[in-house]
């Protein structure tokens, strides 16, 4: 009888031992897989359309492809209101003009890519892509010296592959929550003041232009500015916002 309790008891133990290595196994697999699988928001570059923050702080940022006459107005209005932008640059754009994106570097604003064939590059090859960026880019960096880490793809157009090309080339890639609609030659210049102010919003990245096609830009930028201003939101460059909180994605 005592034999059989004593073989029992061992029994008991082993069944014991045998469930808690099983249960220690299972646990560190679940835990292996939580480490080691990562969420949609980490494996998957996005594109930035706006800043998650309470603070008053907006991102005003201008396009340019093509033109002199209206880069240089846009300049003058924000060195006298004291305001410095992000400004999207096509690298023909650069190349041709110098002149301008040398004077946006020497007063100190933020120079970001605009891409070099302003196409939509969601209907390109993945290789085609990474050429057009890095064409651009190099052309940046050789005229302003800087070496640019923002893009706005042109016409905002993209897909999973145009982000995962320009993630993989260093580029974060920057859209817009309130489009100021300079573009469109319908816009007056009071449409283009009040369409911003009356979208604008804590961690706002502002779409406008400063290409030759938008000529009301430089008519409507100091009003622009100023009530935004009233309404309590200081202006910063795009890099900046991403200080205040974490981008919003589409």
């Amino acid at each position: 009888m005592r034999i059989y309790l004593l073989n029992l008891r061992k029994i008991k133990r082993n069944c014991f031992l045998g469930a808690f290595f099983i249960l220690t196994a299972v646990l560190f697999m679940i835990m292996l897989q939580q480490n080691t699988t990562p969420t949609d928001a980490e494996a998957k570059p996005h594109a930035i359309y706006k800043v998650q923050t309470d603070k008053p702080v907006v991102a005003l940022t201008f396009d340019i492809s093509w033109g002199t006459k209206v880069p240089g107005p846009v300049m003058d209005i924000l060195k006298e209101k004291n305001v410095k932008s992000t400004f999207f640059l096509s690298g023909p754009w650069v190349e041709k003009y110098p002149e301008f994106p040398k004077r946006l570097t020497a007063e100190g604003h933020e120079i970001a890519s605009h891409g070099n064939e302003h196409v939509n590059y969601s209907e390109r090859s993945k290789e085609w892509v990474k050429n057009d960026i890095m064409t651009a880019h190099n052309v940046i960096q050789e005229v302003t010296g800087v070496s640019p880490k923002l893009i706005r793809t042109p016409n905002g157009d993209w897909n999973e592959m145009v982000l995962q090309t320009a993630e993989e080339l260093g580029y974060k890639v920057i859209q817009w929550s309130d489009d100021s609609l300079d573009w469109k030659k319908e816009r007056s210049v009071d449409q283009i003041i009040n369409r911003v102010l009356e979208k604008a919003h804590p961690g706002a990245i502002i779409l406008m232009h400063a290409s030759d096609t938008c000529d009301r830009t430089p008519a409507a930028l100091p009003a622009v500015i100023d009530g935004l201003r009233k309404k309590g939101y200081r202006l910063v460059t795009v890099s900046e916002l991403l200080n205040y909180g974490p981008g919003v994605i589409d």
